[in-house]
């Protein structure tokens, strides 16, 4: 008989079963595929008494009949029949294989780091910060924690249970982590953004330059530091949202300077053209490639002396671009006597498709207006083309003023900008360096559309650092699933959706089997992280000890017997094939790999016999004797 809770409450016996008053057992008649009738037991008679007759219901009765179970005990929750369990045998392989478990149980607790990996898989499966829908979202997830925490309970964690404190020192052991897996002479892509936060309680929350462009929402600022050449995520920062970010960068660039991993360079945008950074910058000994803004002094005299010298001269054009690049040295600043090697740049199809654009712009506006005046309607320029058109005159004699020249002027200059660079870089290798800077953007990509990042709703200080330390990790956890993806050219989002094709069953012997049907793409990405099939049985029987016992180990590397991989450039992910053993020097010990075949000069003990030259013809079928 299938197992009994006898801790249940009893429940009256279905009207369709039937009460064995010799072993107290409670079935029900079954017909089977022959037609044969056989008994099937569904529970354990608890009160015998005719027309009183009660039962506690086993498994069986729960999984065949839901309906009624649930009636009978509303409070209890019956097992899903199917629990997915790609996204946390991923996620528990990479954090197993980088570290990143081990540094997050040290730092926050054995409690703290299950609920911690549970939300960054519900940001990277669901895109998603709002925790509101997290119980919904992961309830047929095979998570890190014992159970599916509530939307409370994680905005307690996140404000009350875990700190500032906390998440400087994770800072400080992920730059340590990457210094010691060989993190040198790097390039770091530095960039800036906000957040829209409804939190007034808050002294980060602040009016400031709102990237939605919602001048009505305040802003929590922060900062991602970013290897250039991968977009592996190196270290944030968070801070008020009105602090600008060439301020922001001087707290960033402390804590970097401050550990031993070798920077080469940093490559920033335009709004960190001001000379306070130039100068943090220097006082590292670190290289540079700043773009400057359009207004910047050392752009407008590039310009001046250099941009019909380069526009479309072959001699000026950059290898393998349509781009054209001349470099001068040049003050970078009207009010400030720094100086700077600048690199100018002509980017021809760029400049082509930005002229088009106001030339189309202008003279879409130019029929609005005609039409308006004849119309007899009110004609009005919009604010944005002012500078090229002009309405004169009253009433129907109105007439339409283009200004040529500043509209020449206006598309002759488009497609050119400058950057700001140490000296020795070259207009070529400016380019390639400022290119890599696609790796920063990618990631706030990310972070905003893939990790739902894009606004914080959180109402107090503690909880927005601790949502912001979260999306950092969710970051550092979908980069290498995103890298694993990239070797493997396949799109990183449906692989993440795939993963749920992973599954648990709910079996008839009332636990979670693994099912071996994972598809060819997932376990290429699994292999990444030396996770196969054996692992996800080794999981589904520790998620099964959990559900099971009441004294529950919260260590989740339990199905692995291995230390995490410090990774190194030259690092090969994947399994390290067995290693022989080292000999002493004996004979015994010597292992010499066999060659198949004969011995060079060993004749066959049994002389052979000759082929036939001709083959046995087959027999026909009708030929064959039964």
């Amino acid at each position: 008989m299938s197992s009994v809770d006898r801790d249940l409450p009893s429940m009256p016996i279905p009207s369709f079963a039937y009460p064995d008053r010799h072993d107290s057992r409670v079935f029900i008649r079954q017909a089977g595929q022959n037609g044969k009738i056989s008994k099937r037991t569904i529970g354990y008679m608890t009160d015998s008494t005719p027309g009183q007759e009660r039962m506690v219901p086993n498994r069986y009765f729960r999984d065949y009949y839901p309906e009624l179970y649930s009636k009978a005990y509303p409070d209890r929750k019956l097992p899903a029949h199917e629990m997915s369990v790609g996204m946390y045998a991923m996620t528990l392989g990479i954090a197993t294989e980088t570290g990143l478990y081990e540094d997050l149980r040290n730092i926050y607790g054995a409690q703290s780091v299950n609920a911690i990996l549970d939300y960054v898989m519900f940001s990277i499966q669901h895109r998603s910060n709002v925790t509101q829908v997290f119980g919904q979202s992961m309830a047929r997830d095979v998570l890190f924690s014992d159970r599916t925490h509530s939307d409370s309970w994680y905005s307690t964690f996140f404000s009350k249970k875990i700190s500032e404190d906390q998440h400087h020192a994770f800072r400080i052991r992920r730059i340590e982590r990457l210094a010691k897996a060989g993190l040198k002479k790097v390039w770091l892509s530095i960039d800036g953004s906000n957040n829209d936060c409804e939190a007034r309680q808050s002294a980060l929350a602040q009016f400031g330059f709102p990237k939605s462009h919602n001048k009505s929402k305040t802003v929590v600022g922060y900062m991602y530091a970013v290897d250039a050449a991968t977009g592996e995520p190196v270290t944030y920062f968070t801070y008020d949202g009105s602090v600008p970010d060439c301020q922001a960068f001087q707290k960033i660039s402390v804590f970097l300077n401050s550990f031993h991993i070798e920077i080469e360079g940093v490559i920033l945008d335009r709004g960190f053209a001001v000379p306070a950074v130039f100068d943090s910058i220097e006082s590292y000994g670190w290289k540079y490639v700043v773009m400057l803004p359009s207004d910047t002094y050392a752009h407008l005299q590039m310009m001046k002396e250099h941009a019909d010298e380069i526009r479309w001269r072959s001699d000026y054009l950059l290898e393998d671009t349509a781009m054209f690049g001349i470099a001068d040295t040049r003050q970078l600043f009207k009010n400030n006597a720094r100086v700077s090697r600048t690199c100018m740049f002509f980017d021809a199809a760029g400049g082509c498709d930005k002229s088009m654009k106001i030339l189309r712009k202008v003279q879409a506006e130019k029929r609005k207006i005609l039409k308006a005046i004849a119309g007899g309607n009110k004609a009005s320029v919009s604010k944005d083309l002012q500078k090229y058109l002009s309405v004169n005159g009253d009433g129907p004699d109105r007439t339409i003023q283009l200004d040529t020249a500043a509209l020449d002027a206006s598309m002759s200059s488009k497609g050119f900008f400058s950057m700001a660079v140490t000296e020795g870089i070259s207009p070529s290798m400016a380019d390639r360096l400022y290119r890599m800077r696609d790796a920063s953007e990618t990631q706030f990509s990310i972070l905003k559309t893939q990790e739902g990042g894009a606004a914080t709703y959180v109402h107090y200080t503690e909880g927005i650092l601790s949502k912001f330390a979260m999306l950092f990790i969710s970051s550092i956890v979908r980069f290498e699933i995103m890298h694993a993806c990239q070797k493997f050219e396949l799109p990183t989002n449906q692989i993440i959706q795939s993963l749920r094709q992973v599954a648990l069953l709910y079996s008839a012997e009332e636990q979670y089997e693994s099912v071996r049907n994972i598809p060819a793409d997932l376990k290429k990405l699994f292999r990444e992280f030396s996770i196969d099939q054996d692992d996800i049985e080794r999981i589904a029987q520790e998620y099964n000890s959990r559900n099971n016992t009441d004294a529950r180990n919260p260590d989740r590397r339990l199905p692995y017997d291995r230390k995490p991989v410090i990774k190194t450039n030259s690092h090969k992910r994947g399994r390290p094939r067995k290693q022989r053993p080292e000999s002493d020097g004996t004979a015994s010990e010597q292992i010499v790999k066999s060659k198949g075949g004969r011995p060079k000069g060993k004749k066959d003990s049994k002389p052979r016999k000759p082929r036939s030259d001709k083959g046995v013809p087959r027999k026909k079928r009708s030929e064959i004797k039964n």
